[in-house]
């Protein structure tokens, strides 16, 4: 194989792995909207389009915290609506765990600081390993909740 063939190959496979974490990445931020949608509108402290706005170049590393941050506390908000449903006015288990706790909170954060350490020398490499793992795990948890409140309506 001659040397241009391999640039060629390696063109190829660079672009075909770019449009691969284009393609992820796209139905993460769906994922993140499709949880807000699932969020009541008066306990969603974002309209759900405003996830996109993570796409936009370095104005995204902010972003994302925000993002983490309303999205968490949404659930928060949503799960404490329940327990008004409640009779007694009792949260039951499910609901009185999500009202202590700041759902998603902590492994989108990590996700979030991780994907800001990618450019230190070194310490990037294992920062994007530990961030990836990071992602499917806050990403499962997004579905998680979703399911929950979809099944609650």
């Amino acid at each position: 194989m001659s040397p241009d063939t391999r640039d060629i190959y390696l063109i190829v496979f660079s672009g075909l792995f770019f449009l691969g974490l284009i393609i992820v990445g796209i139905f993460f931020l769906i994922e993140q909207q499709n949880i807000l949608k699932a969020i009541q509108p008066e306990n969603r402290l974002m309209r759900p389009g405003e996830v996109w706005l993570q796409l936009i170049p370095l104005f995204g590393l902010v972003w994302q915290f925000i993002v983490v941050i309303r999205i968490s506390e949404s659930i928060q908000r949503e799960f404490a609506s329940w327990q008004n449903d409640n009779i007694i006015g009792l949260p039951d288990a499910q609901v009185a765990h999500v009202l202590n706790t700041r759902p998603t909170y902590d492994i989108g954060l990590a996700v979030c600081i991780l994907n800001c350490c990618w450019w230190i020398p070194i310490l990037g490499n294992l920062a994007a390993i530990a961030g990836v793992i990071c992602w499917i795990i806050y990403w499962t948890k997004l579905v998680e909740y979703r399911k929950k409140i979809q099944r609650k309506y």
